[in-house]
């Protein structure tokens, strides 16, 4: 049970008068025994003023009871799990405030956490989404990505993944991608960026990539912000719920339709030749090395594009539109091409081996 103390921290996040400064969203599935500790942990940070919108995606376990407990969230009941994509979606329209913070329900922020997010927003126009800096406690208190950008090759460069805190990842600046574990944005760039958060196709994985992608196109940009700091316990849904084939042929199924909607086409005849050599490259090591499911994941992801076509070539026609910033701009700013070695320890399971620059 969530104490008086707890309970009373959490009805002074709302302001006597006008609304909360931000808005914080965790969609949840059957995270019973993880929706305590971040909610209880969202109790002792002070400032500034804020609520909690919880989408709760048709959970099989006691987690809208815990839920109820907490009297001050506002809980959002799907009949259906509509994934992290969906499920943000559903919710965002319950929010109020003028910044929006996505929050998994498997992370313990710290008590000043927030602040930073908000004062970084407030002082830079330019910057439409901010990611905190996040520790594994599960991985011997290593970083999360702080960060992901762009290759050259169209895949995805997670700096400082698996790796011990330095110096190097204590400066905030430009990132192509920020993770949606801990994630602000302004509420206006869901507009600019096409109308809409996420594509509920994507269902799970590479959503906030592509949200990111759209809101660099419309001009807005994308930082890291280390002095904003949570702990996130990496996975702890998921695992419990989807198996390996699934996670990566809805990456890569997601990550193949969002690169191919939102590259212009001069962009796209240079870096998609690249990704499709690496990625029948991963697909053959998959066979030969006996990664049957990895195998499947490429497979099925390529099957799906195929069958997208047509609503490829529709958000495609959605993106001129929108589009404000030219690739040869954007990249100067949010793509990085880590060595071959990268993608080669990436592949092995070995991330954690390669040296960050």
């Amino acid at each position: 049970m969530i104490s008086q103390s707890q309970s009373d921290n959490l009805q002074r996040k709302e302001p006597v008068t006008g609304r909360p400064a931000v808005s914080i969203l965790i969609v949840n599935f059957n995270g019973e025994k993880l929706l305590r500790g971040c909610l209880d942990s969202l109790s002792l940070v002070k400032e500034p003023s804020f609520e909690v919108v919880v989408v709760d995606n048709a959970s099989q376990d006691k987690s809208l009871e815990i839920l109820r407990e907490y009297r001050h969230v506002k809980i959002i009941e799907s009949k259906t799990n509509r994934g992290f994509a969906g499920g943000n979606n559903l919710g965002l329209p319950q929010c109020v405030g003028d910044y929006i913070l996505l929050l998994n329900s498997d992370t313990i922020v710290r008590a000043d956490f927030l602040r930073p997010l908000c004062e970084y927003l407030n002082q830079r126009r330019e910057v439409g989404i901010v990611q905190a800096k996040m520790f594994l406690p599960n991985r011997e208190g290593r970083l999360d990505n702080c960060g992901s950008f762009l290759t050259r090759f169209g895949f995805m460069y997670h700096r400082g993944f698996l790796k011990h805190d330095a110096a190097i990842y204590n400066a905030a600046g430009p990132i192509f991608s920020a993770k949606g574990a801990c994630m602000m944005f302004r509420r206006e760039v869901v507009e600019a960026a096409g109308g809409y958060l996420f594509d509920d196709d994507f269902f799970c994985y590479y959503e906030e990539t592509d949200f990111c992608h759209r809101a660099w196109l419309a001009g807005y940009e994308s930082h890291f912000v280390p002095g904003s700091i949570i702990d996130h316990l990496m996975g702890a849904t998921s695992e419990k719920s989807q198996h390996r084939d699934f996670v990566m042929s809805h990456f890569l199924e997601n990550q193949m339709f969002s690169l191919l909607a939102n590259l212009e086409a001069g962009s796209a005849f240079r870096i998609m030749p690249f990704y499709f050599a690496l990625f029948f490259a991963s697909l053959g090591a998959a066979l030969v090395t006996g990664k049957s499911s990895l195998a499947r994941a490429h497979l099925k992801a390529l099957a799906a594009n195929c069958r997208h076509f047509s609503k490829l070539r529709r958000q495609r026609s959605a993106i001129r539109r929108l589009r404000k910033v030219r690739d040869r701009e954007l990249f100067t700013k949010i793509m990085r091409n880590p060595g071959w070695d990268y993608f080669l320890k990436t592949f092995r399971g070995r991330i954690q081996d390669y040296q960050d620059d």
